[in-house]
């Protein structure tokens, strides 16, 4: 593939500007990666470098917990002091870059189709997904592995032609 568009700090700060505060890090995520793959789907070339692990809940950016602790100590996001117990939630301290038109454009309409779902309902719906299946089938139902960016063009229900 190419070389991405974007590094995954600038789409998680695109996420977390273009929707709803008291996001948790499951919902974070998971729209991290639904941006991802059908970005993939759409243009077989990646988005961002990162990785996703396939996990019990749903895929997760790889080493997530790393990215988000130096997100926080370069102060371009932090917690959210008011959210839920028990939900770690992060709020952007900083705008995200400016993007091509066409770029955001793709962007912003893949966040509406997925930024009102709840965290639950991303889980299921990735659990649908060929990509995360063929990722914990191949590995015996051992959870962690990395998925494959190349079988998101397998997903077609992330096309946008299904909106």
């Amino acid at each position: 593939m190419n070389k991405p568009a974007l590094k995954i700090e600038d789409l998680l700060l695109f996420i977390l500007n273009n929707s709803n505060p008291n996001m948790g890090i499951k919902k974070l995520n998971k729209l991290a990666f639904f941006l991802e793959f059908t970005y993939i789907f759409e243009n077989d070339r990646e988005l961002t470098n990162a990785e996703y692990a396939a996990l019990p809940m749903g895929p997760i950016v790889n080493n997530y917990k790393v990215l988000i602790a130096d997100m926080v100590r370069r102060q371009q996001i932090i917690k959210n002091a008011k959210a839920d117990p028990g939900l770690e939630d992060y709020l952007p301290t900083e705008r995200s870059k400016e993007f091509a038109p066409e770029l955001t454009g793709f962007l912003l309409t893949v966040l509406n189709r997925y930024k009102d779902l709840s965290p639950k309902q991303l889980e299921d719906l990735s659990h649908g997904l060929d990509s995360y299946n063929i990722t914990v089938h191949e590995n015996g139902g051992e959870m962690g592995k990395v998925i494959d960016k190349d079988l998101a063009l397998l997903d077609s229900s992330l096309s946008l032609t299904s909106l």
